[in-house]
């Protein structure tokens, strides 16, 4: 049916060229193109995002089988590829009317392809990072000494495998006096307080029973590249008798949800310069995965105010990614981990609820959610009632249905905290407000970015600072 297609395949294929060299092809026939000349222009500049990652697993030398069966997959695509952009040279107008819907379809399933490779990617990294972490007990002395650099590509969370330590159950459990002191418990697991033997105090996190090990794999895979200050630090993991277990870094003032809704006096409490100051911390942790993360863009999940911790010099870092995911490459939206916020915990995005797909978006509006909560000092579900319409059910009234008809009224010190407010600080804290509601829109595509957000907050407490009194 299509001649072209079969006869380019089979050129490129005996030519034996690899698949940084299709993708040279590819811009070269794209230029050259003159039917669906749009949809081959994209098509090339989809190609050439692979190009750095391609170089960079070829500097690594041999690869890993599971990194050969990508690059091989993504190798047959990029085929594909190059047979479809050439198709699209020749031919008459009348024949190039004809087949050009047909071609569209063939460019769009060219693109499926083409991000099923990408997601593999991050896929691979993990799958690489696990055997790497499974041979590090014996090296672990060794290893001490050792330093990374940043993370530039997609294989970079192999090298740093080399940091995250191998822990045995009994360390953790003398780590943590036998579990004695905990810090946090939710649906996924509870945390426990820890100290190694070198010193260094650690949050130990046991994941329930039952728990899928993917998502445990995931959660390291994902955590472990990441390198920003506001994002919780990986230090090690232990899995031994069906026991999964992630050691981080200790923030040692316990997280804002404990601050606003446990603890009667805080700094954060009393003062609106403090919570703001929060707010943009868990912010940059957010811009930084939707933004700079590697070796894949990552989405949260699970932006709550029990996910964003407090240090002792004011640090904010993001804690919380068993429900995260790898962003992937060219689309809007994806499915969401099935361990992903729940429908009535307050903070879930409405879309996420009801599609069952994951985007930026959604970790935008879950922030949007802390927002209101530290303007408020209400928690994110405030009470249940009868739902009339469903009557075996319960319908939850969450801070968000409580100050929202406020704020969008003009009315925000109806429903501030108690915290004093002066006359000087409505103004920021309006400006966080209303950025807020902009969070909280149903529809994802009308959310701000959460650099605008990031901007926002940093506005608002420089104007706190400028004329704060203390």
């Amino acid at each position: 049916m299509w001649p072209v297609l079969g006869n380019a395949a089979t050129v490129v294929q005996l030519a034996g060229v690899d698949p940084l060299g299709l993708i040279k092809m590819i811009r070269q026939a794209a230029r050259m193109a003159h039917q669906n000349k749009a949809d081959c222009e994209h098509l090339a500049r989809r190609t050439d995002e692979l190009t750095e990652l391609l170089a960079a697993l070829r500097r690594r030398g041999p690869a890993e089988p599971e990194a050969a069966r990508t690059v091989a997959a993504l190798g047959e695509t990029l085929v594909e590829a190059y047979s479809l952009v050439v198709s699209c040279q020749g031919h008459g107008f009348a024949y190039n009317l004809l087949t050009a819907r047909g071609k569209s379809e063939k460019f769009k399933g060219v693109e499926k392809k083409l991000d099923a490779c990408l997601r593999n990617f991050p896929v691979v990294s993990h799958l690489v990072l696990n055997r790497r972490l499974d041979g590090l007990e014996e090296s672990r002395r060794d290893r001490e000494d050792t330093t990374t650099t940043t993370t530039t590509t997609a294989m970079a969370a192999v090298a740093q495998a080399q940091e995250v330590e191998v822990f045995t159950l009994a360390e953790i459990t003398v780590a943590t006096n036998n579990l004695a002191v905990v810090l946090a418990a939710g649906d996924s697991g509870t945390v426990y307080k820890g100290k190694l033997h070198d010193g260094r105090e650690v949050a130990v996190k046991r994941r329930r029973r039952g728990a899928a090990d993917a998502s445990f794999d995931t959660e390291l895979a994902i955590l472990s590249p990441l390198r920003h200050g506001n994002i919780v630090r990986l230090v090690g993991r232990c899995a031994e008798d069906g026991e999964l277990i992630v050691v981080t870094q200790l923030m040692t003032n316990g997280s804002l949800h404990d601050h606003l809704h446990r603890r009667p006096t805080s700094p954060v409490t009393s003062s609106w310069k403090a919570r703001v100051e929060v707010l943009l911390g868990a912010a940059r942790g957010i811009e930084y995965l939707h933004r700079q993360a590697m070796p894949a863009l990552v989405i949260h999940g699970g932006v709550t105010s029990s996910h964003i911790l407090l240090g002792a010099a004011a640090d904010v870092t993001l804690t919380g990614f068993a429900a995260s995911v790898w962003r992937a490459a060219g689309v809007e939206s994806q499915p969401a981990s099935g361990i992903a916020a729940g429908e009535h915990n307050g903070y879930a995005d409405p879309e996420l609820v009801s599609t069952g797909s994951i985007k930026p978006a959604s970790d935008v509006y879950s922030l949007g959610v802390v927002m209101v909560e530290v303007l408020t000092g209400k928690p994110p579900v405030m009470a249940f009632w009868e739902d009339e319409r469903r009557r075996s059910t319960t319908a939850p009234m969450t801070v968000v249905s409580f100050a929202l008809p406020s704020i969008q009224a003009g009315r925000l010190v109806d429903v501030l905290d108690r915290l004093p407010v002066a006359a000087w600080q409505l103004e920021p804290l309006e400006m966080v407000a209303t950025m807020a509601v902009r969070c909280l829109c149903l529809h994802g595509d009308n959310r701000p970015g959460i650099s605008e957000v990031v901007v926002n907050l940093q506005r608002a407490l420089d104007l706190i600072c400028t004329r704060d009194q203390y």
